[in-house]
């Protein structure tokens, strides 16, 4: 009887174990599988602008600029103030464009960007991620006036006032539905030509592809090469991050179709959380993906795949120039409406001069056919009342915006010091103001007190990094409108 429980403890024992080691191999085995995904469709891994870009921009910066476009004479427009310089940003495949175009136009950027730089590394190696915000944005951004920090961020930037000037693609749903969140309207004004291309492995004997076959592949209707009159290979059609700007073309591309769900992986992040995101292209047999085409030659992002013609037409400088290849798109510049610096017009009116559109041509991009453009305004923004209160020394406004909702939206402004953000009401709480102004950008609050009876505002602290030059304490804001 001893033996015949010892022989079932065993089996238990020995099937616990089985299962554990089975439950082993296969969590290494995911382990594996997401490590080896996580090399094979992450990207480039360059290790340039903190992570930003997936490309060697050495020769690029406005301080080591020798891959630059240059000008033999000088610049039509001249900003010789560092303070009157916009902030800007954009686009990886623009980022030639507008580093050359402040080259040109801004008086000693490559010292002043070089002298930024050097303390902001500096700091960063001194200090690890401390809490000095301008060297830490200095440093993640690679640059105080000509940054970079893709698309998607860019534009976050520019609706929170980080930068003046954005080039890059048209703004996606999100971003414009995020403007409009923040009272912000997003002006686009086209400043060059640019081909949306599509490209496969150099083997894949298709050379061209219709408009509505390209539209099949990436709602799923077809599925493979032989349905093409090509290999017997399924169909890898990979996609880019949502609010990309490649991804904000391709939805416009495919118009009323929708694009069927991307190729994803799965990594371990640094805090040991599963992450997933859309895989980058990956060289493999029958993949098939998009992109501008400056990005792919101008900066040689892929090795060996070749670029298609759609609906029979080459994507050539004259035919993204005069429009006939089927999905020629706007290269454009973007700023917000409330953005009152002058030189942020200026810099748009010098993109669409001869000096402009020499350097947007010579580095790349096709220049426009037509420069009288008008500029586009996305979005609208939600119907929101508006109490005005003017400080008691009338130099300062203090705006509240109250939607329909419960949403409400504080602006102060000088003339020269802005901010905007949300403004919260806590209950009564010992000495704090009960009406806080949170920055939308995340960095700073300024408090404030009501007077119901006298219907106005008392400014009392601020706290964080404040990045602007606020109202002194105690000043009163009396109601004007």
């Amino acid at each position: 009887m001893a033996k015949k429980k010892k022989g079932i403890v065993k089996k238990i024992f020995l099937g616990i174990l089985g299962v554990f080691v089975l439950a082993v191999a296969v969590l290494g085995l995911k382990i594996w599988k997401m490590s080896s995904d996580r090399n094979k469709y992450m990207g480039h891994g360059f290790k340039y602008m903190n992570g930003y870009s997936t490309t060697d921009f050495t020769g690029y910066h406005v301080y080591d600029g020798e891959k630059l476009v240059t000008l033999d004479h000088e610049a039509s427009l001249r900003i010789e103030n560092e303070a009157d310089m916009p902030i800007l940003d954009g686009a990886e495949a623009c980022y030639p464009v507008y580093s050359a175009l402040a080259k040109a136009v801004y008086k000693d950027i490559d010292k002043i960007e070089a002298d930024y730089h050097t303390r902001a590394e500096e700091y960063w190696n001194a200090r690890g991620k401390g809490d000095n915000y301008e060297m830490m944005t200095v440093y993640l951004c690679n640059g105080k006036y000509v940054s970079f920090t893709n698309t998607v961020q860019a534009y976050y930037r520019l609706i929170n006032k980080e930068a003046d000037l954005v080039i890059a693609a048209r703004p996606s749903a999100n971003q414009k539905a995020e403007a409009a969140d923040k009272l912000e309207q997003i002006i686009t004004v086209p400043i060059g030509r640019e081909a949306f291309i599509f490209f496969v492995e150099e083997d894949n004997p298709i050379d061209n592809l219709t408009s509505e076959q390209i539209r099949q592949i990436y709602h799923g209707d077809i599925t493979n090469w032989k349905q093409l009159g090509g290999k017997n290979e399924n169909i890898v059609a990979f996609q880019r991050p949502e609010d990309s700007g490649s991804q904000v073309m391709m939805k416009w591309f495919m118009g009323d179709v929708s694009l069927k769900e991307p190729k994803k992986i799965e990594y371990i992040g640094g805090m040991g959380d599963i992450i997933s995101k859309v895989a980058e292209y990956n060289n493999e047999k029958g993949a098939i993906g998009y992109t501008f085409k400056y990005f792919l030659t101008g900066l040689n992002q892929e090795q060996h795949v070749k670029i298609l013609s759609v609906d029979g037409i080459e994507p050539t400088a004259e035919s993204i120039k005069n429009g006939s290849y089927p999905a020629t798109v706007n290269l454009v510049c973007a700023y917000l409406v409330s953005n009152q610096k002058e030189t942020v017009r200026q810099m748009v009116d010098f993109m669409l001069s001869d000096d402009g559109q020499y350097i947007i041509e010579k580095t790349g991009y096709a220049a426009l056919a037509n420069r009288e453009v008008v500029p586009f305004i996305e979005n609208e923004i939600p119907d929101f009342t508006a109490q005005i209160y003017q400080s008691e020394d009338n130099r300062w406004k203090l705006t509240i915006y109250r939607q329909k909702t419960d949403t409400v939206i504080a602006e102060l402004s000088d003339g020269s010091n802005f901010c905007r953000g949300n403004l919260y009401y806590y209950p009564e709480n010992g000495n704090d103001p009960p009406y806080m102004l949170d920055s939308f950008a995340g960095y700073y609050d300024i408090g404030f007190r009501y007077d119901a009876e006298n219907d106005t505002y008392v400014k009392e602290g601020s706290w964080g990094n404040v990045r602007i030059d606020p109202p002194r304490d105690k000043t009163v804001f009396r109601r004007i409108s």
